[in-house]
């Protein structure tokens, strides 16, 4: 069995139920997180697009040009067909396959205002690297959002069940989300005092279990850690929203000095 989860093959899953409305809820992600008007007119690359979503919503906010890379052919082929449906000209945004370890391959993609990479880069195998790459891709001045599963004592307990779930077999990967679902389910509902199935960005909760149970390999990092490395790389953070459950995403938006 293949021990990388099969990222694509989930986002070209839940494409085919995803609705008008999951566009809208990532326009209005992205204006929270960088502020109304900010995308106008700024070049735009996202990191380990999935589905498109996000870079079409980048588009529709008036981001020039739009570019989405994911390292998986089958993410390429969704996010091509989402910006079909998603956008009047879907032109105003283009995809392509590559990885952001491939530090020769985005050096060829060039620079841009804002590089965008939401719970991607723990998933590459090398997240050092990974954001080391994501860094070099910003312009001067230029902004970088990131979101990094946080540290958490349960964290290695979550990366031998990733393993197991990509060692296994279909039958075998249905019983661990059979079983753990109900688990995450509570416990988020308990955190976040929200029913976790009416989420507001990325997947739907079915999805997302899929995503969060099998996504593999993985790696993660306290806000302090990840808060150094991007000062070392010439960054500041600017703004910085803690994880809403203990082993969630931090999400980090860093400015280049």
């Amino acid at each position: 069995m293949s021990k990388v989860f099969k990222f694509g093959e989930n986002w070209a899953s839940y494409s085919e139920q995803a609705t008008a409305e999951k566009v809208e809820e990532a326009i209005q992600s992205l204006v929270d997180l960088f502020g109304a008007g900010t995308l106008d007119g700024k070049s735009f690359l996202d990191i380990g697009c999935g589905s498109g979503l996000f870079a079409i919503a980048a588009a529709r906010l008036g981001a020039r040009p739009v570019l989405g890379i994911d390292a998986d052919p089958v993410s390429i082929k969704t996010s091509r067909e989402n910006a079909q449906r998603w956008l009047d000209d879907a032109g105003q945004v283009s995809f392509s396959e590559a990885s952001v370890l491939d530090g020769q391959r985005m050096a060829s993609l060039g620079t841009f205002d804002i590089v965008y990479s939401w719970g991607v880069l723990h998933h590459t195998g090398n997240m050092k690297l990974a954001i080391e790459h994501a860094a070099d891709s910003v312009k001067p001045a230029g902004r970088m959002m990131i979101a990094i599963y946080n540290r958490h004592w349960t964290s290695p307990v979550w990366k031998i069940i990733k393993w197991l779930y990509n060692s296994s077999g279909t039958v075998g990967q249905r019983v661990l989300t059979g079983m753990l679902s109900p688990v995450i389910f509570i416990a988020k509902w308990l955190v976040t005092g929200k029913d976790p199935r009416h989420m507001r960005r990325g997947m739907d909760f079915k999805h997302n279990i899929i995503d969060w149970v099998g996504g593999y390999p993985y790696e993660y990092a306290s806000v302090e850690k990840i808060q150094n490395m991007l000062e070392g790389l010439g960054f500041q953070a600017i703004k910085i929203k803690p994880a809403n459950v203990p082993t969630g995403c931090n999400e980090f938006i860093a400015q280049r000095s």
